[in-house]
């Protein structure tokens, strides 16, 4: 299907991610862009062709059959499911054939189930003797690491439901609260983060990485590309031993030298307009690929070096001159 036809559902245009992609698709095709959220003022739809408020997933066959109408009526070609919620239902092989008239960009199912539990990616390091951060679940943790300590709840997403942990009495009350969460080392320091992505067409793995800073909220507002053979050896190493063919996130800390992941997203991640500015264009690739599996891709390394600074800006609705 050329780019003039093809019309892409994008979900969550509420929120970071969701606009971002919508971004780097108007930036780069003529796509038309159908965008939803359940925010009826979520601030992508200012930037999409047209917007749907939509029910939450947790509403199960609301959501379904929500989705299964916006399909009919514009006509969906493509669907990029933006939030984790969104990414574990489309998995779902009964799903799978609800919408099998629609290509869905998404990432195999053990990519997915792997990815979206903390721990089970924990154990995907261990098995592929990748370093990682010591890791134990909440209810079996008994005081082995130093403070501070991360606690993750095991499905966290975009940065929540991980908390920094400094002495016991806050330890106790997130061992009250939290029943299904992990207890990890901390390890490095924020001026040695970093945030890589990773994309695949099957045969070649193409990488990026930024070092970067985190702000408002859990965004990255401030990225340095970094070029450095380890960091693209770890990255070709999971992209192996997943078979991937799409794109993740693989976010880590650099101690001592090396380079240390502590988790890895299934989608695309924040960093896709900063990536795609340095013509690292996983978003439209990604598209490329769910159009011809056998396309190959090659990322050309477009600068040797560069910053880039996230701003804030503003959108506006409903405004009624006097």
């Amino acid at each position: 299907m050329s780019n003039n036809n093809r019309v892409i559902l994008v979900t969550g245009v509420g929120g970071d991610i969701g606009q971002s992609v919508v971004k780097c698709i108007k930036r780069r095709t003529n796509d038309k862009v159908i965008g939803c959220d359940i925010d009826y003022y979520g601030g992508g739809k200012a930037f999409v062709d047209k917007f749907y408020v939509a029910p939450r997933v947790s509403e199960g066959d609301r959501y379904i059959d929500f989705i299964k109408f916006v399909v009919r009526e514009e006509k969906i070609s493509h669907i990029i499911p933006i939030t984790e919620y969104e990414i574990k239902l489309f998995t779902d092989k009964k799903i799978e054939k609800l919408f099998k008239e629609v290509k869905v960009v998404i990432n195999n199912q053990f990519i997915t189930s792997t990815f979206l539990d903390k721990y089970k990616t924990i154990e995907f390091f261990m098995e592929n003797q990748i370093s990682y951060p010591k890791t134990i679940p909440l209810d079996q943790y008994n005081n082995e690491f130093q403070y501070p300590v991360i606690i993750k709840e095991k499905s966290s997403r975009g940065g929540k439901g991980v908390y920094i942990v400094n002495c016991d009495r806050e330890l106790e009350q997130y061992t009250k609260e939290k029943k299904d969460a992990l207890v990890q080392e901390f390890i490095g320091n924020e001026d040695e983060e970093y945030t890589m992505a990773v994309f695949s067409d099957g045969k070649n793995v193409n990488c990026i990485a930024f070092r970067r800073i985190l702000g408002y909220g859990s965004l990255s507002k401030f990225v340095q590309l970094i070029n450095d053979e380890k960091i693209m050896a770890l990255g070709k190493k999971i992209a192996e031993k997943t078979q991937l063919k799409g794109s993740i996130n693989v976010q880590m800390r650099k101690c001592n030298g090396e380079y240390i992941p502590f988790e890895v997203n299934p989608r695309i991640s924040s960093t896709v307009a900063f990536r795609d500015h340095f013509g690292f264009k996983d978003v439209i690739w990604w598209l490329e690929l769910v159009d011809n599996e056998n396309i190959e891709i090659k990322y050309k390394t477009k600068y040797s070096k560069g910053i880039g600074v996230r701003v804030v800006d503003e959108v506006y609705f409903d405004l009624q001159e006097k």
